[in-house]
């Protein structure tokens, strides 16, 4: 009888056995499978600073919209409200942000519009209004209303569309191109009269 009991025992205790086996070599299949895709997914990063009003998220070399959105509205702020005392201040600060291919050509932007500001007395203010985004080609059409100031006399106020072209180098929003894409100015108006 207690070779019995001691057989039910035993026959118990390899089926516990068994039973937590199947279920760590599950477990480790699961760990398995898990590191596996972790080498064929790109880490995703959920930034949410204070300045900025809403959140938005960079994966490998993807980014929202919002991402997008956000870095356009910041861009074109350092580009296009400009004084002849800030345009190389704030040029300066652009230019980090810029892919070394288009550095030059930015370079020589700054200093032709740091040259006619200041020959001119100019500030100029941009007043964004609508954005257009086009995340899979790193694209943003910014649109709003350009003013133009000679001291503190408005000279004029015309409605023109801007494009942010971007590039994701290693994880980084790079500008590409900067240009103006529509104007509604007069392509006759001088401001040096």
């Amino acid at each position: 009888m207690e070779f019995h009991l001691n057989q039910n025992r035993l026959g118990d205790l390899k089926f516990q056995r068994n039973t937590v086996a199947g279920l760590c070599a599950i477990l480790l299949g699961i760990n398995a499978v898990q590191s596996l895709c972790l080498f064929f997914r790109h880490e995703r990063v959920v930034i949410t600073p204070p300045q900025l009003s809403q959140g938005f998220w960079v994966e490998g070399n993807r980014f929202s919209p919002q991402y997008l959105e956000e870095m356009a509205l910041h861009y074109a702020h350092f580009l296009l409200d400009v004084t002849e005392k800030t345009v190389l201040f704030q040029g300066e600060i652009i230019l980090r942000y810029v892919v070394p291919e288009s550095y030059g050509a930015f370079k020589a932007k700054l200093l032709e519009d740091e040259k006619q500001l200041k020959a001119n007395h100019f500030s100029t203010r941009f007043a964004p209004s609508d954005v257009v985004i086009s995340p899979e080609q790193l694209k943003v059409d910014v649109s709003g209303e350009m003013m133009s100031y000679v001291g503190d006399k408005k000279i004029s106020q015309v409605r023109e569309t801007y494009r942010l072209q971007f590039q994701s180098q290693s994880g980084r929003l790079l500008i590409k191109d900067f240009t103006l894409l529509k104007s509604d100015r007069n392509p006759k108006e001088d401001f040096s009269s």
